[in-house]
Order: C-alpha cells, then sequence, then structure tokens
C-alpha cells in the first residue's frame, strides 16, 4: 500500500483532542470523537491492506493477525507493565482489586466488556481508572476477529457483492446504535455492534477510493471541518455513537477520500509536527490515560491544568520512546525482534498468561491487601461491614430463629431486628449494646430484602424476598419477641420502578398505593401482637466508596479526612422513604432519624465521614464506628419511650 502522510496527520488530529479532553482542557469538550476518527481509519488502511493483498493473491490469514500483533501488543504490554508498580505503591484495595480485574480483560481482548460492566466512561471516578482506555483496543481487536473473515468469504463467492454487504452491514450496525443510544446508551458506547459502522465507513471509503487519485480542496476542507466542529461544540451528553456521529465519521471520510497531496488539508497534515505525532499516536493514546489516572490518584486535590498540560508533554516524550525502542523494532522487515512467528506466539502467550495469573490474584485477594502500609491496611479492616448470618437465596429460613443468628440468647427477653443488608451492617453494635442491657438479639436479614412482606423488588437476587419476609412476620407474630427493629436501604426499595406483588409483577400507576398499603400491613401486624416497632429511617449515603477514599486520603497525606454532601441533597434524596416510613400511626411504632448524627455538625451538610471517623462502608452501609452511632441514637429513642410495660409494649412518648 502507498504511504499517505496526510494520513499520520489525521491520526495526530484525533488523538490530541482525545488526551486534551481527558487532561481536563473543556475547550476540548469533544475531543473523545478522536476514537471515531481512528475507528474510521483503521477500517480504512485495514479494508485497503486485505484488498491489495487478495487482487495480488498474497493474503494470509495468520500473516495479517501476526501483523496486528506486532502492531498492538508490545508497546501495550510495556505501559501496562510500567503501571504496575504505581498501582501497587498508590492504590486503595478495592481499585487495585478493579486494576487487577482490568488486567484480566485487557489480556482477553474485553475491556469494553469490563467497564461497560464497572462503570460508565464519562463517570468522574473513571479518571482515576489507569487501563480505562482500552476498551477501545478492545473493540479494534473485536472488529479484526470478524471482518477479515467477512472479506475472505465474500472474496470467494461474491466479490463484486462486497461493497453493497459492507454498505448493508454499516447502515444496520449505524440504526442499531442511534437506537441504542436512547434505550442502552452505556452498552451502546462501548460494545462492537454500535461501532462497526465506523470501522465500516472507512472500509467503505477504502473501496469506494478504487481508481480516485484526484484530491478536492473543498470537500477535504469540509471534511476536517466537521472532524474540528465536533471536537469543539460536543460535549459528553452528545449521544455517541448515533447518527450524530456521522458527523465526525463522514468527515473523516472525506478527509481519507479527497485529502490528496496539492490540497490543502493534506498540505497542514502533511507537516513535520502533524507526521510526527501521528506516527506516534498509538503510543501516546496508551500512555495518556495512566499518567492523567496516578496523577489525579495520588494528588489530594484534582491536579490543575498546568500538571496536566506537563504530563500531556510527557506522554508524547514517552510516546517517543516507545514508538522508537519498542514500536519500530518488532514491525520492522529486517532485523526485526522475535522474527519467528513461533517465537512471538510464545512470547505473547507467556506475558498474557503472567498478566491474567497476577489479575487473578488481585481480585482473590481483594486488591492484595498486605502491599500497603500498616496504618491503610488496619484502617481498611476496621471499617468494612457484617455480613455475618446475612442470607442469600432462598435456603436459611426454613425454620426460624435462624440457627447462629441470636446473640446473647441467654438473656430472658430477646429483640429482633428485621431487614436486608444494611440491617445487617447494624446487627453487631445493637447486640452489643443490648447485652449490656441484658437482652438478646435476633438477626432476620436478608440480601436485597427491605422488611415488606409479599413485596420483592424484581432484579434476581430479591425473588424470594416476599415470601421470606412474609415468613419472618410471622413468626415474629407467634414468637416471644416483643421489640421489632426495621432496617433497610430504604431509598433503594421505595423508588423501583417494578416490583413483584405475591409474584406478580407490576409496574403500574397504582404501585405506590400498594406498595404503601403492604408496608403498612407489615406493620401493622406485628404492632398488632403487641410487639413494639422500631423503623430506622434512611441515613446519608456515598456516590463512592467512603471508607476507600478516607483511606486514599490518608495515603496521600490528609490523617483525618472529612467527607460530606449537601443536606439539602440528602433529604431531597430521602423524601419518598420518608412518605412511605411516616405513614403508619400505630402508637407502638417508634422512628430513629440517623440525620440527627451525621447532618448538621455544620449548617448545610451531612458528614459520612468525620475527621477520619467513617460512618459509611461503601457507599450505603454502616462501618464498626456508624452503626455505633446509629446504635446510640436508637438507646436514645427506647429510653424516651418512658410508658414501656413490663412485656415491652410501648407508645411514643410526648415528646
Amino acid at each position: 500500500m502507498i504511504y499517505r502522510r496526510e494520513i499520520d496527520g489525521l491520526r495526530a488530529a484525533a488523538v490530541m483532542p482525545v488526551i486534551l479532553f481527558h487532561a481536563g482542557f473543556s475547550f476540548f469538550s469533544g475531543g473523545f470523537i478522536g476514537v471515531d476518527v481512528f475507528f474510521v481509519i483503521s477500517g480504512f488502511l485495514i479494508t485497503s491492506i486485505i484488498l491489495e493483498e487478495m487482487r495480488n493473491g498474497t493474503f494470509s490469514l495468520a500473516a495479517f493477525y501476526e501483523r496486528r500483533a506486532r502492531r498492538i501488543l508490545p508497546a501495550l504490554f510495556l505501559v501496562v507493565l510500567c503501571c504496575l508498580p504505581f498501582a501497587w505503591l498508590w492504590v486503595m484495595q478495592e481499585e487495585f482489586r478493579a486494576f487487577s480485574d482490568s488486567l484480566i480483560a485487557t489480556s482477553l481482548s474485553g475491556a469494553n466488556f469490563l467497564f461497560w460492566f464497572k462503570s460508565g466512561y464519562f463517570a468522574p471516578e473513571a479518571a482515576e481508572v489507569p487501563l480505562l482506555h482500552i476498551w477501545s483496543l478492545a473493540v479494534e481487536e473485536q472488529y479484526y476477529m470478524f471482518f477479515p473473515l467477512l472479506v475472505i468469504f465474500m472474496w470467494k463467492r461474491k466479490p463484486s457483492w462486497l461493497f453493497a454487504v459492507l454498505v448493508a452491514i454499516a447502515l444496520a450496525s449505524l440504526a442499531y446504535s442511534e437506537w441504542a443510544s436512547r434505550v442502552f446508551p452505556s452498552a451502546n458506547f462501548y460494545f462492537l455492534p454500535s461501532r462497526a459502522w465506523e470501522f465500516l465507513a472507512g472500509s467503505i471509503g477504502s473501496v469506494q477510493l478504487k481508481g480516485q487519485k484526484r484530491g478536492s480542496d473543498p470537500l477535504s476542507f469540509l471534511g476536517f471541518g466537521m472532524i474540528a466542529f465536533s471536537i469543539f461544540y460536543f460535549d459528553e451528553t452528545s449521544p455517541i455513537p448515533s447518527t450524530l456521529a456521522l458527523v465526525p465519521v463522514v468527515g473523516a471520510m472525506l478527509v481519507l477520500l479527497y485529502a490528496r497531496q496539492g490540497t490543502w488539508v493534506a498540505a497542514l497534515l502533511s507537516t513535520r509536527v502533524f507526521i510526527m505525532v501521528g506516527q506516534i499516536s498509538y503510543s501516546a493514546y496508551l500512555w495518556h490515560q495512566p499518567l492523567f489516572a496516578f496523577a489525579r490518584i495520588r494528588s489530594i486535590d484534582p491536579p490543575p491544568l498546568t500538571a496536566m498540560g506537563v504530563l500531556t508533554w510527557l506522554s508524547l516524550v514517552l510516546a517517543y520512546v516507545s514508538w522508537r525502542f519498542v514500536e519500530q523494532p518488532f514491525r520492522r522487515g529486517e532485523r526485526r525482534l522475535l522474527p519467528s512467528t513461533r517465537g512471538l506466539v510464545a512470547s505473547v502467550s507467556l506475558v498474557l498468561a503472567a498478566f491474567i495469573a497476577f489479575g487473578i490474584y488481585g481480585h482473590d485477594t481483594r486488591g492484595i491487601p498486605w502491599r500497603l502500609p500498616a496504618p491503610i491496611k488496619e484502617f481498611m479492616a476496621n471499617n468494612g461491614w457484617s455480613k455475618t448470618c446475612l442470607l442469600e437465596g432462598a435456603s436459611g429460613w426454613e425454620t426460624m430463629p435462624i440457627q447462629g443468628c441470636v446473640f446473647n440468647g441467654s438473656h430472658a427477653q430477646t429483640y429482633a431486628i428485621l431487614g436486608d443488608s444494611l440491617a445487617s451492617s447494624l446487627t453487631p453494635a445493637l447486640a452489643k449494646r443490648l447485652d449490656g442491657m441484658n437482652i438478646g438479639l435476633q438477626q432476620i436479614t436478608h440480601s436485597f430484602c427491605a422488611p415488606v412482606a409479599d413485596v420483592s423488588m424484581v432484579p434476581h437476587q430479591a425473588r424470594d424476598c416476599g415470601a421470606f419476609n412474609a415468613a419472618a412476620i410471622d413468626y415474629l407474630v407467634k414468637s416471644k419477641v416483643k421489640t421489632v427493629f426495621l432496617a433497610a436501604s430504604w431509598k433503594i426499595f421505595f423508588e423501583q420502578s417494578r416490583y413483584r406483588f405475591r409474584g406478580e409483577e407490576v409496574a403500574t400507576s397504582d404501585v405506590g398505593q400498594r406498595l404503601r398499603d403492604a408496608f403498612d400491613k407489615s406493620v401493622g401486624e406485628l404492632t398488632s401482637a403487641g410487639i413494639r416497632v422500631v423503623i430506622i429511617y434512611p441515613h446519608p449515603r456515598g456516590e463512592t466508596e467512603i471508607a476507600a477514599k478516607v483511606a486514599k486520603l490518608m495515603h496521600k497525606g490528609t490523617p483525618e479526612p472529612t467527607i460530606t454532601i449537601a443536606q439539602d441533597e440528602f433529604l431531597q434524596q430521602s423524601a419518598p422513604s420518608y412518605a412511605y416510613l411516616d405513614d403508619p400511626k400505630d402508637r407502638h411504632v417508634l422512628r430513629v432519624d440517623p440525620a440527627r448524627i451525621f447532618c448538621g455538625m455544620e449548617a448545610g451538610r451531612c458528614d459520612l465521614a468525620r475527621e477520619g471517623k467513617t460512618f459509611i462502608s461503601d457507599k450505603v452501609h454502616f462501618t464498626p464506628v456508624g452503626a455505633d452511632a446509629v446504635t446510640d441514637e436508637i438507646m436514645v429513642t427506647l429510653g424516651r419511650d418512658h410508658m414501656a410495660d413490663p412485656n415491652g409494649m410501648a407508645a411514643l412518648s410526648s415528646d
């Protein structure tokens, strides 16, 4: 294939906006579309090479994949290897486990699936994921797996139909991406079916180019302008890919087709700076995200743009080094490294196996906690949440009380706590406090099961919740327990769009009233049996892992971090739950509001961690310190209920 300098220049015009966008330069608000341009270039070049070899009778599938391996893997392996020591030293436990997962996914060409499952590309925490950008490489590798096979199939049967088939598949993929951008936007961003049309646009351009040798200033300038428009006017809210992505994609096609030597655009893209950056563009793309991510991981405050600008230049310097001393030695025809195919396959297999093995170890050990400094390791160990006696599925609650889940059972009086995993995280502190009052505690907790009889959330993990709660309430009504604590992640439960009522899935306008009736009925069954019900209200929640965030700040040099959210935000989030929880008016219902603990230390804020004391472990569950604080409020509420009779019956006090 004849070398075209302007294509290297187009690579530069694609990679720099991506880097500057990830660096945080808001002027390049649509810089991420550089990836879309890369996909078009890749489809164009791959198709040109395959068709030329097909015509000459020299095409070999094995040789094709070997060239792709030599092009992609050496620099990728170098960057991943360089990430390992910094991740080892600086990354917290759960994030290191996620990094280990990304090693496995990268090695298996499935990073796009992993990052789709883990988080959105534009989510705030994504900026601290060192290998996030490898998703696009995975999409490209997946395209390489299928496209040559399609060309071979068509070439052997109906070569004249190849262009029509490519157009048909591209149109189907474009239509799918338009639909998926509205229905499944995250999957649409990451997956090949939504992206295939961008590669195929380049492939179609390659087929169309046959016999077309003349450039066009107006058309090439229009194409370059369409790319520039996308870079500066698109933003994170733009639905990409979709028909909107036709702007940069068609722009790239026009440049590839009509920016021939002698045109203004070709002259610009053929300048020394553009060509040099274009030649190192792959390595630059590999280096920039780890540099930015580790800078953000290590900094207490977000790095200033000046620092990110320096790192941008550093990514180009490292790109040149890896291009010069890694990419080229593996690719050049004469005296290339690992010249034999067998040696290349063996070496690649060994490295991939090592990455996968290390990734599995990091995942199975939950982030290799022993690598962290002792204070950080101790902090993380002390700020988990209790999963003891937390049931899952349909087993373990056939008989009640649940075996092994009665604490301090030798006491004459026993209370019970009923709820989901949030209740489980509260149980140890509550059991300890009640033990000091000569009261036992039965734990009846099941994942995803807010304590409402005959109602389940739709997700698979919650399928048994309605039956579980019905059985639990039936047992409690017949038991000698006279005080029951109801605790759950109420916000999650009360904000579902669909529920199962006695196995019937419902998503209608009357679901709110049905839910309210079911909750009132559950509480009413308990109070009618002479049981005092204590409802634990919602508490402030985190958007990220709170204990890990505190540990990260401690590791960076902040000894006693405080993590907060706005009180107005918390109240707005909790309002729907409060409406349900306020509804039961029985005089035997007490209410405990954790907001009294977490909110109000300073006006307008709620604390998730205060001066190093962390209340929330992940995003929802209580740490031991948080559980102790809520238990204090429970004891205050019980103390106020001064009208208790000898059997434990109570009414709300006048205050």
